[in-house]
């Protein structure tokens, strides 16, 4: 059946927005030249210029995220759009502070009851965490795996205190946990959590060891180390500055492990680790940074909606276009992060300028510096261009142009979706009545297998918490997320776009803007009915 011909036929649907609630008016669908203007070849012309190696990979702090800026203005301009900022332009710049390491002025010293033993910087150890000057001196405190997950009834800090200490934990290392039939994985308990565990617990700052006896040197992480710490300029970017998170090599490693008896070799054996406790040891911590200021910007465009009244409300379609730095000669081209979901919303926007335009107006956000903090929509939520009380509904859409094959048997797969399934994150969080408009527009439209693992507290990547839309739902605003899952080429240089699926891409724009279309044209607003996680109404 043609596209045309199938949403023709769904023009009209009775809606109900679940028990309790009065049935929502007749909600009709886009108008079907609307839905088909969404199309494979249009993304994939969209991601190719995006996630093209002359751009560098969109770095925050580079010249070529200019270039994508200026690319989706001129996108949003011909669809009819207008400028969203204050000054009536495309373009909300703000100042960042951009702060570089200085590895001959980074410095570490252990002390023991022998005496002191100094390490060098990229030799000995590298800085992975922090955003500015450290000078510290602290006691060592082991925490054996730095893994807290009372949901698995695991917790390395529960008998011991690290508040003002260095905590110092395994790298790769975990628990051999088993839940439900599967073991605990690093994909579970990514790096970034042994990180929040540690400052939740108020150390001063963590020490990894490197128990991964294949991997060769700090190569995998010294990038990453000297990588710029990135800030919004007018805030005070020393709140988070003060907790390093140091990475150890060969030796480094092995000193701190001589004081708990242990050889790196005696590390594959998790019950020759001993229980979390102090080292008898202290660090001394000195690390230098250098700071420029330099301008970014998110690209914001408005299309008026045509009730006079709901005109002055707005859907909040969004994706991030920023991604990673260039590092070692390879480009981090970013083409299903996030050049997936910023080409999806391109395509939308264009989609609600075709035949009859919505009631409510649509706001399209492409936020800038998502990977380095979600600073490019909390720099809009504390600046907003129109009223935050004024926004409806927020979908967000991150990564969405992934398939996993039939016969894909990585485990770093594991949680791609397949071509029919897309994980749904958030939908339920504020507002019952968007979840189940969610649901029904699916239901009509593409008929995707809905699933909601994510978007479960006790989800161990926390994705809720993950994306620019989470800025928004702590202002009380509903949001959906939009995603398609993790992969092997997750923030490496292979996520390129000939991996992605445009037929998959193109099946989700039209559901989203479905979805958006039937919000912007309700009767009345969209019920906020159950917040949650500390979010607050308007």
């Amino acid at each position: 059946m043609s596209l045309r011909k199938r949403y023709g036929v769904l023009l009209l649907v009775l809606f109900s927005v679940g028990a309790g609630v009065r049935p929502s008016a007749t909600l009709p669908l886009p108008p079907a030249a609307a839905m088909e203007s969404i199309t494979p070849a249009e993304l994939r012309s969209h991601v190719e210029f995006l996630a093209s190696d002359e751009l560098g990979g969109r770095y925050v702090a580079s010249d070529s995220i200019h270039i994508a800026a200026r690319y989706l203005a001129s996108r949003l301009r011909s669809y009819g759009f207008r400028g969203g900022a204050t000054d009536g332009s495309f373009f909300q710049t703000f100042d960042i502070l951009v702060r570089r390491l200085l590895p001959d002025q980074t410095l570490l010293e252990i002390g023991t009851p022998a005496g002191k033993r100094s390490y060098a910087y990229g030799t000995d150890f590298i800085v992975f965490g922090g955003t500015g000057p450290v000078n510290l001196e602290a006691e060592l405190i082991f925490v054996r795996f730095g893994v807290t997950l009372p949901e698995w009834g695991y917790d390395d800090y529960a008998h011991v205190g690290v508040k003002g200490k260095l905590a110092v934990a395994l790298l790769g290392g975990l628990p051999p946990l088993v839940r439900d039939g599967r073991a605990l994985t690093a994909q579970d308990y990514p790096i970034q959590r042994k990180i929040e565990a540690a400052r939740a617990r108020g150390a001063a700052g963590l020490l990894l060891l490197r128990d991964m006896p294949g991997v060769g040197g700090m190569r995998g992480f010294r990038g990453a180390g000297l990588a710029p710490r990135i800030s919004i300029a007018e805030e005070d970017a020393q709140l988070a500055s003060s907790f390093p998170v140091l990475v150890a090599d060969t030796r480094l490693t092995e000193d701190v492990l001589s004081a708990l008896g242990l050889t790196p070799e005696r590390l594959a054996t998790p019950s020759e680790i001993p229980a979390s406790k102090p080292l008898g040891l202290t660090a001394s911590v000195r690390i230098a940074f250098e700071t420029h200021r330099q301008q970014t910007a998110n690209v914001i465009g408005i299309l008026d909606g045509t009730d006079p009244e709901r005109r002055n409300e707005y859907i909040l379609l969004s994706a991030h276009y920023d991604h990673l730095q260039t590092r070692d000669g390879q480009i981090y081209n970013g083409a299903d992060d996030n050049a997936s979901g910023t080409a999806t919303v391109l395509e939308i926007a264009q989609a609600f300028t075709i035949g009859e335009r919505p009631k409510r107006s649509i706001l399209v956000i492409f936020h800038t510096a998502e990977e380095v903090g979600l600073l490019g929509s909390k720099y809009f939520v504390t600046h907003p261009t129109v009223p935050l009380n004024a926004i409806v509904a927020n979908l967000n859409v991150d990564m969405v142009g992934r398939a996993r094959a039939p016969n894909d048997a990585n485990p770093a797969n594991r949680e791609l979706s397949d071509a029919n399934t897309l994980y749904l994150i958030g939908s339920d969080k504020l507002s019952r009545e968007l979840h189940e408009l969610s649901e029904q527009t699916n239901h009509d439209t593409e008929r995707f297998n809905l699933d909601y693992r994510y978007n479960r507290e006790d989800h161990p990547q926390r994705l809720y918490y993950r994306s620019d839309h989470y800025n928004y739902a702590q202002r009380g605003i509903p949001v959906i997320f939009y995603f398609t899952g993790l992969h092997e080429d997750y923030h490496r240089p292979t996520d390129d776009t000939e991996k992605l699926d445009f037929e998959k891409m193109a099946r989700i724009g039209r559901l989203i803007f479905a979805t958006a279309w039937r919000i912007a044209n309700l009767e009345h607003r969209l019920r906020v009915d159950q917040p949650r996680n500390g979010t607050r109404t308007h």
